[in-house]
């Protein structure tokens, strides 16, 4: 126990004791806090092509930017600005700005947030951290259709050296509206959604395939159709490759460093004991002169 009591082996205690308190502090508290700080910082512009019509294709172009507009507490509030171009014309039906309104914790939206433009649930453009292959997101939200479906695994791919998991969602509607010239019909909606997600951040990189419908009977009434341009897709996988090296970063890289140095410092601390008990062992022992 003496050997225990030197300066050397006390100053290696402490470090081991702080490594090993540092480790799960890293894990519930540092990771968690950057995620989210990245998350209040957001700010993306990105876009996409397509198709839209009322009976007749159109060409369109879709610009957007996503950005945080402000935090309350454990909300984000992000601000979607949409601007949709039919040879360089603005097309106001498919245009304007949304507030989404999310948990920055567990990235759903915030249905009763009042700062909304309209009520919604689930996950959108944000989804849950560390994404298993073959493991289904339930309760995404269809913003066309105003309500949740199920994104459903498909494969996982790598592509400019990132792996990405390959989600389809699908949901049919039908409800009765006024069209003008013809009456009450019941209209069929139907909304599509293929894209690709970077698994560790949960990130959406882009879009494969977006498409909505509406449907008198057989006849399109109204239909929406597009994807993420190339330069789109190619700015998500640069992204996508920097938040994933970031994370394996912040969650594996730096608890092994501190993993490795406590073992360092474990070692050096049976070294010292067993130097110093050694050095005991061979001190020569007092002598003390006979009585007379």
């Amino acid at each position: 126990m003496s050997a225990l009591k030197r300066k050397s082996s006390v100053a290696l205690i402490i470090g081991i004791i702080i490594m090993l308190l540092l480790i799960p502090i890293w894990y519930t508290m540092v990771v968690p806090s950057v995620i989210v700080s990245a998350l209040e910082k957001m700010d993306i512009t990105t876009s996409y092509e397509g198709t839209m019509g009322y009976f007749a294709p159109l060409p369109i172009l879709i610009k957007a930017h996503v950005y945080a507009e402000e935090v309350k507490v454990e909300n984000v509030i992000l601000k979607f600005e949409v601007n949709t171009t039919y040879m360089n014309m603005t097309l106001p039906q498919f245009s304007g700005n949304s507030t989404y309104v999310l948990n920055k914790y567990t990235r759903e939206n915030v249905i009763d947030a009042p700062e909304a433009d309209k009520p919604r649930e689930g996950y959108d453009y944000f989804y849950p951290l560390h994404l298993k292959a073959g493991e289904d997101i339930p309760n995404a939200w269809l913003d066309n259709l105003n309500t949740t479906a199920t994104l459903e695994f498909k494969e996982s791919i790598e592509e400019e050296g990132v792996t990405l998991c390959k989600y389809v969602a699908e949901k049919t509607m039908t409800m009765e509206v006024y069209v003008e010239g013809i009456g009450m019909q019941n209209i069929a909606l139907e909304a599509t959604k293929t894209i690709l997600i970077e698994p560790l951040s949960g990130l959406w990189v882009y879009t494969e395939k977006e498409t909505f419908y509406s449907r008198v009977g057989s006849i399109p009434f109204i239909y929406l159709e597009y994807n993420s341009t190339a330069e789109a897709k190619a700015q998500g996988l640069s992204d996508a490759k920097a938040v994933c090296d970031g994370m394996q970063l912040l969650e594996l890289y730096v608890p092994m460093i501190l993993g490795v140095i406590t073992i360092v410092l474990t070692m050096a601390l049976a070294y010292d004991v067993w130097r110093l008990k050694r050095k005991k062992q061979h001190e020569p022992k007092t002598q003390f002169p006979a009585s007379i």
